[in-house]
């Protein structure tokens, strides 16, 4: 008797894991799903701007040696490759890309 209570109350904990999102209903009746909060802690309600790594700030270093750039007052994250090598192709709008030539000068700037 206490295996079958004991299989119940696990099926019952299983069963309630299945339970899917929460959702707020709509003014046609059909369901539609609870905000999603963004990164900064605020509701969305609409399109959000994404996050820019400012770039066109940035631009200045074009033509600079990469030895004499202060990485550390660059904003993070931050990616500086040789042009030609391999990275990741993920995008992330705050990220702050410098390419470096094969003369050790940045040839480009931008987010991504």
């Amino acid at each position: 008797m206490t295996l079958r209570i004991l299989i119940a109350a696990v099926a019952g904990l299983a069963l309630g894991g299945c339970a899917g999102w929460p959702m707020t209903g709509s003014k046609d009746g059909e369901p539609e799903p609870a905000p999603i909060v963004d990164r900064t802690g605020d509701v969305g309600g609409g399109e959000a701007a994404p996050p820019s790594c400012a770039a066109e700030r940035y631009q200045v270093l074009v033509g600079q040696l990469r030895a004499e750039i202060d990485e550390a007052s660059l904003p993070h994250p931050l990616r500086v490759y040789n042009r030609g090598d391999m990275v990741t192709q993920d995008y992330r709008p705050d990220r702050l890309n410098l390419v470096v030539g094969a003369d050790g000068r940045i040839v480009e700037v931008y987010c991504g």
